[in-house]
């Protein structure tokens, strides 16, 4: 946790307000004011995806290749959807091709990387085909989320361009510790690569922080809110930054199933714990087997993540738990 709380030392806030109907949405986002000498950082988070470029059903199953049904009447020449960032998204894990919002395989996706007629391949092992996808699930393909197309590239970027040190950054999660992408000499960079990283995908679970090196700036995020999203639980002692997936204030009990592979504790250095950052420390809840504990105050306290932000997931060294996914089922 040490570079963690060493790199979130400044000013940090959130402050958003959402606008849904029915499936689409729009959520405004207000980033704070900073400076090269004294950046805020605003946790923040979107689920929300354009139309979907196909909704169906899977037909038959070879590998990672899927024959979907119907899919050359979307009228995708061979290949197209590879040439910018897809998923391919479980919206009746059921396989009984009766759309039961109810299944809990609903919200698992799959970056898409080849399709030929209707054929789409997706990038996933053959444990995780057997575990989430079968004969006649109800799916989409939808376009993934990306740093181009959240916050634009080039002359439509968004934010400040400039240096690690002088522009915005955007941080990411990345198992081990913070990926760090600006925007500089007219596109996304990373370090160790010159190549662009536009196209970096950031998914409908994935949190992330905007390091804001100038005047006040709001985004607005819209689209297609999904009915259920598959948030990642990583192994043993490790930490993910999760988004809240939904453009509605959601609890902790809400965002969190502590039915399964959730290591519950009377004591919070035994449990697996939520890190949420107040804008100058780090609050700490736990699950005691009944209730949400804030660490600090002892108190219960079913902790309220804003629509549009994120929070820090670290699990204990429990051999209890184990690295697998958390279904989030939107409100009603």
């Amino acid at each position: 946790m040490k570079k963690l709380f060493l790199y979130l030392f400044l000013v940090t806030r959130l402050i958003s307000s959402t606008q849904y109907t029915g499936s689409v949405g729009v959520t405004n986002i207000n980033l704070p004011a900073g400076s090269s000498t004294s950046a805020s950082y605003t946790f923040l988070s979107t689920a929300y995806n354009q139309d979907p470029a196909y909704s169906g059903t899977i037909d038959a199953i070879n590998g990672a290749s899927l024959t979907l049904a119907d899919f050359s009447l979307a009228n995708y020449d061979d290949h197209e959807l590879t040439q910018s960032p897809h998923l391919l998204r479980v919206v009746d894990g059921n396989a009984d091709g009766n759309a039961d919002l109810s299944s809990t395989v609903n919200g698992m996706i799959f970056p898409v990387i080849g399709h030929v007629g209707d054929v789409v391949t997706i990038n996933a092992t053959s444990s995780e085909i057997s575990t989430y996808l079968a004969l006649y699930d109800g799916v989409e393909i939808i376009q993934a989320n990306t740093l181009e197309s959240l916050f634009g590239a080039g002359d439509d970027f968004v934010g400040l361009s400039g240096k690690p040190s002088s522009g915005d950054n955007i941080l990411v999660w990345d198992s081990v510790g913070w990926k760090v992408y600006f925007h500089y000499n007219n596109k996304w960079q990373t370090f160790g690569t010159r190549s662009d990283q536009k196209a970096t995908i950031i998914y409908p679970d994935e949190g992330m922080i905007y390091v804001r090196r100038s005047d006040a700036l709001t985004l607005s995020f819209s689209g297609y809110i999904p009915n259920a999203v598959q948030s990642y639980l990583p192994p043993p002692d490790h930490k993910f930054l999760m988004s809240n997936p939904f453009p509605v204030a959601m609890t902790l009990s809400e965002l969190i199933d502590t039915s399964s592979n959730w290591e519950s504790s009377n004591t919070v250095i035994d449990a697996d714990q939520i890190l949420v950052w107040t804008g100058s420390a780090w609050g700490i809840y736990f699950y005691n087997g009944s209730d949400w504990i804030n660490s600090l105050t002892g108190e219960i306290d079913d902790k309220s993540i804003e629509a549009g932000a994120s929070f820090m997931i670290l699990r204990s060294q429990s051999l209890g738990v184990s690295e697998g996914y958390n279904k989030i089922d939107l409100p009603d």
